[in-house]
């Protein structure tokens, strides 16, 4: 095999369809701008909005809603507003529901073929290994497994594709 043989991706994706996909995601990241960017846990004072919250709250607007002449003046109980963030949840939950299942699969693939990857690597270093010229992949593979997750990627070079090395730990409860 030579540097200019003519591999192809394992997904047959065409440049249109990238160029689609890209611009999808471009919509979706100005449609979806108007979302505040969240960063970490809740302001102190904020009640955490769990299953049992949300059914609290679903029940509540309709008492609430029989005692409206309490409210019209009452900046901190908007009704209009309680009812608008309950609908505001409503539409895009199915969506980011749909998002996440998208970023499931993708992930789930990234993973499945850099581990085919990966494995076909270390069955040419095994092959080499075998033939006497395996040391330098074997020092690469110490390495990497030494470094395992967070300086991987100072053993690529800055122009290395790293789409494949993950900053974020796949392990449960990180």
């Amino acid at each position: 095999m030579h540097d200019d043989y003519d591999f192809t991706a394992t997904f047959d994706f065409s440049d249109s369809d990238w160029k689609a996909i890209d611009q999808a995601l471009a919509l979706l990241e100005e449609k979806f701008a108007m979302l505040d960017d969240i960063e970490g846990e809740a302001d102190e004072g904020d009640f955490p909005f769990d299953a049992a919250a949300e059914a609290y709250t679903r029940k509540a607007i309709g008492e609430l809603r029989k005692e409206w002449v309490h409210f019209v003046d009452d900046s901190w109980t908007d009704l209009d507003e309680i009812r608008g963030h309950l609908l505001s949840i409503d539409q895009l939950r199915p969506r980011l529901r749909r998002l996440r299942e998208l970023c499931r699969r993708g992930q789930a693939n990234v993973h499945v073929i850099g581990s085919e990857a990966y494995d076909s690597c270390l069955s040419g270093q095994f092959t080499l290994e075998r033939l006497g010229k395996g040391e330098r992949l074997k020092r690469l593979n110490e390495m990497s497994t030494e470094m395992r997750k967070p300086h991987v990627k100072a053993l690529l070079r800055n122009c290395e594709d790293t789409s494949l090395v993950d900053d974020e730990r796949d392990e449960p409860g990180s």
